[in-house]
């Protein structure tokens, strides 16, 4: 209820862990309400926390520290924060695919997760990630400037394509897997009303002076 509400709105640290009775629905109420000065929330070892999705980027606007370690439930997490420094994914057994759009992050830790198979993170300030405990990784796709090849631990059981220096192009969109072939299709769109409106001017695109 509103009691409920006032005093989760008003958390600065959150640490609940070690429980079976926490699910999906405290961090999407959480996320929801959007504690204006919640700094850090740790909810290690809820083995009944199967996805985690902070989202949009304005949620919990000063959030800079999260541990979901040792979930052992959890299969999906989405982040995306202007404000988190601090992400802790450690020995999360389920964890399958990570999504990480958090310019800020310095620091994260995915040791002991043998079924991790997509790994997508974009960060200005990360400096430097240890896969080499991720041994099912599939898919890695680092948008990292600062992450150099020689302070990226990679594991040597698969040939894994973005084992090489990171690329760096803009951040357009963390789900942009999801919606790059949706704008594919929206700019042949634009593309093909442009020529048609050009197609049916009354003006020549051409003038050629008359000889006298």
């Amino acid at each position: 209820g509103a009691l409920r509400e006032r005093i989760l709105t008003s958390c600065k640290d959150i640490n609940i862990s070690w429980s079976n009775h926490l699910r999906d629905a405290f961090p999407t109420e959480l996320i929801k309400l959007s504690p204006p000065g919640l700094l850090k929330l740790e909810l290690r070892g809820c083995a009944s926390l199967t996805r985690f999705v902070l989202s949009p980027v304005a949620a919990c606007p000063k959030l800079s520290y999260l541990d979901l370690s040792a979930c052992n439930g959890l299969n999906h997490v989405l982040l995306q924060s202007t404000s988190l420094e601090t992400v802790i994914l450690n020995r999360c057994p389920g964890l399958a695919k990570a999504l990480i759009q958090c310019k800020n992050l310095r620091q994260l830790s995915v040791e002991g997760n043998d079924h991790l198979d997509t790994l997508m993170v974009w960060s200005d300030e990360l400096k430097e990630l240890d896969l080499i405990t991720c041994t099912s990784l599939g898919k890695v796709e680092l948008y990292c400037p600062e992450l150099y090849q020689e302070n990226l631990f990679m594991p040597e059981l698969r040939d894994i394509s973005a084992a090489e220096p990171p690329k760096h192009p803009p951040i357009v969109s963390m789900l942009k897997d999801m919606y790059a072939e949706k704008a594919r299709a929206e700019a042949d769109q634009k593309e093909k009303d442009r020529q048609q409106s050009s197609s049916n001017t009354v003006y020549p695109r051409t003038f050629h002076k008359c000889a006298p």
